[in-house]
């Protein structure tokens, strides 16, 4: 029997969904906009601005007997959210789940499939939010453009370390570079990266270009990880023969401070989830007695918000 109202949560269902999403390292949306439970759907937050606030200003003043020292007045500012609430359902009907129940649980396929369909979604809105040159300025030119006919020259090395002091201007610290697979692939080939990372790790001549090497030859700088863009999501209008495309393009590279937790630790930004909706993904079940299915859903409650314009900036890869 069946509940004929109402859905209800189904934790069984999401711990086979996240098994199935845990060996698709595709998605890195929750790693550079961090999850970050909120009691309000929609709500404001206090910014503090570097002119505004006097955040990096040197305004020691000398103080003559019986006078004052200056006053600093600090400006605030506010910014707002808005979780919005967006899912996927999919009808597991009672003839299909009998009949293919014979080879695999029917309803545990379709609520892995909606899941992957709804991860896509936020990892296209984090990928819009941080390849953003409206949000962290007009992209800074590669020194060399990323082409095959200038794998020799081309300088990534300077490119990040550069991005890194522009970071550092705005009293930042940058501990993360975000770039998809493919510029990945045309700065594995570059000749002066292999040297960068061979050089600084001498003992091993034989050594990989990957994002774990790359992160580890920019770890004086600051840098933690190398994030890798490598989801794809069909292009194709709906009918259509599927054509792939990166989520996360090639116009890009981003480098930038990655935070979890409350957004006063700071970091760039954060995917805010109200808590009073359920989490970052939620799996539910319930019964249409009319169809003769039990309809599977998946949803998220989120804003995927940049809570410090200042902490990334981007450099433009010129990518061809």
């Amino acid at each position: 029997m069946y509940p004929t109202s109402g859905a209800s949560l189904r934790g069984d269902l999401n711990a086979v969904v996240e098994q199935g999403s845990a060996a698709d390292k595709w998605f890195i949306g929750a790693q550079v906009l961090p999850p970050t439970m909120v009691a309000a759907k929609s709500g404001q937050y206090p910014v503090l601005k570097l002119a505004a606030a006097e955040l990096l200003s040197a305004g020691a003043t000398l103080r003559a007997p019986g006078g004052k020292y200056g006053e600093v007045v600090r400006a605030w500012d506010s910014a707002t959210y808005d979780c919005q609430d967006r899912g996927l359902e999919e009808a597991v009907d009672d003839v299909v789940a009998k009949d293919l129940g014979r080879y695999f649980n029917v309803e545990s396929a379709k609520a892995r499939l909606c899941l992957r369909n709804i991860m896509l979604d936020h990892e296209a809105r984090v990928a819009a939010e941080i390849f953003n040159a409206t949000t962290f300025g007009a992209g800074t030119n590669s020194a060399v453009a990323y082409t095959v006919a200038n794998l020799a020259t081309i300088s990534f090395i300077a490119d990040v370390l550069a991005a890194i002091e522009r970071v550092n201007d705005n009293g930042g610290q940058a501990n993360t570079i975000v770039m998809s697979s493919t510029i990945m692939n045309r700065v594995k080939l570059g000749t002066l990266v292999q040297n960068f990372v061979r050089g600084s790790m001498p003992n091993d001549a034989t050594l990989n270009v990957n994002a774990t090497t790359l992160a580890g030859a920019f770890k004086d700088n600051g840098i933690e990880r190398v994030l890798i863009g490598r989801a794809r999501v069909n292009s194709a209008k709906k009918g259509q023969a599927y054509s792939a495309s990166n989520v996360w393009g090639n116009t890009y590279i981003w480098v930038g401070d990655v935070k979890s937790g409350d957004v006063g630790l700071g970091g760039a930004g954060r995917t805010l989830v109200w808590n009073e909706d359920g989490g970052l993904f939620t799996t539910e079940t319930y019964r249409d007695e009319g169809r003769r299915s039990n309809m599977v859903r998946v949803r998220q409650n989120t804003d995927e918000v940049i809570v410090d314009a200042t902490a990334g900036t981007l450099i433009t890869t010129q990518y061809s």
